[in-house]
Order: structure tokens, then sequence, then C-alpha cells
């Protein structure tokens, strides 16, 4: 009776070692198998709906304080009137501040003269219409420069998630035509890669100071169509 239960468990051992192997020489073959890589790629061009720009507001003086404070009032005065303007509070974030000393090099020799008190908002437009009235009302209250304008879509994963699978159908077709050029057929998939890139970098622009731009005409911007891309690389095992 112990014999026959002893064998029993041997070879239930054994069958199951058995099943154990079988993924992993099925995963060889396919190792060893043809495979094809390729491309997929897909794009559509769409309308704006939301923008960024960067206010920078700088103020000299000799010392850190006064360059601080100047700095401060500066920037308040902007952030002032870009809410007058249209820009709601949590429109407006603070990008980047600095205080650095400025230097003066004479026969080798370096020397402070005073401090530079830099402080740049990021002010994000959701009506397009208002980017030049935001422009001027910056320009206009203290901003010594204005750049980098940003234009964006708000419902970009929406529409990258639909240009995903567009990719990996066009991905798809191109691989069963090399297939079918070289007589095979596609038997599986065996990877797919997503490429990320950025589809619209900030563009820059440059606008005179605030004494200039008062007197100036009214600002008009007009932004162009986004092409929004996925790109994605697929390997397909034949048979």
């Amino acid at each position: 009776m112990r014999r026959t239960r002893f064998a029993a468990l041997v070879s239930f051992g054994l069958l199951f070692a058995g099943f154990a192997a079988a993924p992993a020489f099925a995963q060889q073959a396919l190792v060893n198998a043809p495979t094809i890589s390729t491309e997929g790629r897909a794009s559509a061009k769409v309308a704006p709906d939301v923008a960024w720009i960067t206010v920078t507001a700088e103020s000299r003086a000799l010392r850190t304080a006064d360059a601080q404070k100047q700095n401060a009032i500066a920037i308040d005065a902007v952030k002032s009137s870009l809410k007058q303007a249209g820009a709601p509070d949590d429109a407006v974030k603070t990008r980047n501040y600095s205080l650095e000393p400025q230097m003066q090099y004479t026969d080798g020799k370096s020397k402070v003269i005073g401090y530079v008190a830099r402080q740049s908002l990021e002010v994000r437009v959701d009506d397009l219409t208002k980017i030049g009235a935001f422009i001027d009302a910056a320009g206009g209250s203290g901003a010594t420069s204005i750049s980098d304008i940003r234009y964006d879509v708000k419902d970009r994963s929406g529409i990258e998630t639909r240009l995903l699978a567009d990719a990996v159908r066009d991905g798809m077709k191109r691989a069963t035509a090399m297939a079918s050029g070289a007589g095979r057929e596609v038997n599986m998939i065996w990877r797919i890669d997503e490429q990320r890139f950025s589809n619209n970098p900030p563009r820059q622009i440059d606008f005179m100071s605030s004494r200039n731009a008062v007197a100036a005409p009214a600002t008009q911007v007009m932004p162009d169509e986004l092409e929004i891309q996925a790109h994605v690389t697929i390997t397909v095992v034949l048979k």
C-alpha cells in the first residue's frame, strides 16, 4: 500500500514538472522564431484651447533688501493688473525667483555694484482671446519681459489615447504587409513600446518693457493649430 502511494506521488511530481517546464520550452521556441519590428504613427491637428505665458519683473538696487522690496512691489502690480484683465488667482503661479549680485569687472578685478532681484510668473490663459490683453496688462504694470508662450489642449490625454490606438493599428498593418511580402503570417505580438516626445515646445517671444508697452497698440496674438502625435514600435512573431 505504501509502495503504491509512493509511486503515485512520484508520477504526480514528474507530471507537474513537465507542465512547469512547458512554458519555458514554448518561450524558448518563440525567442528562436523569426520576428519583425516596425513603427506605427498617428497624428491629429487640433486647435489649442489653453496657453501659458511667462511674465518676468526685474529690479535693481544697491542693497539686497531694496532690490527685493522693489521687486515685490513690481510683481504685485503685475498680479493685480492680470487679475483686472480676467486672470483668476489660481492661473498665476511663481515659476522662478532669483537674487544675485551685479558685478563690475575692471583691470581683472571684480566688485559688487548692486543686486538684481528677478521673479517670473507663469500665467495660464483659459480664454485664448485674452492673451493679448494679459500681455498688455503685464507689460503696462511693471513686467520687464514677457516670453515663452506655450499652447496646449485641455483634453490632451484623451486625444493621445485615441492616437495611440491608431498608431498600434498602423504598426500592425505595416507588420502584416512585411510578413506577407516575406511569405509569412503574423503569429502574435511580442512587444509594443510607446515613444514619448514633446509635441508643443514653447515659442520664444519677447515684448518691450512696460514703458513702451503703454503707448503701443493692443497686442494681437493668433495661435496656430497644434499637431499631436503618437509613435509606437511593435515587434511581432511570425509563423
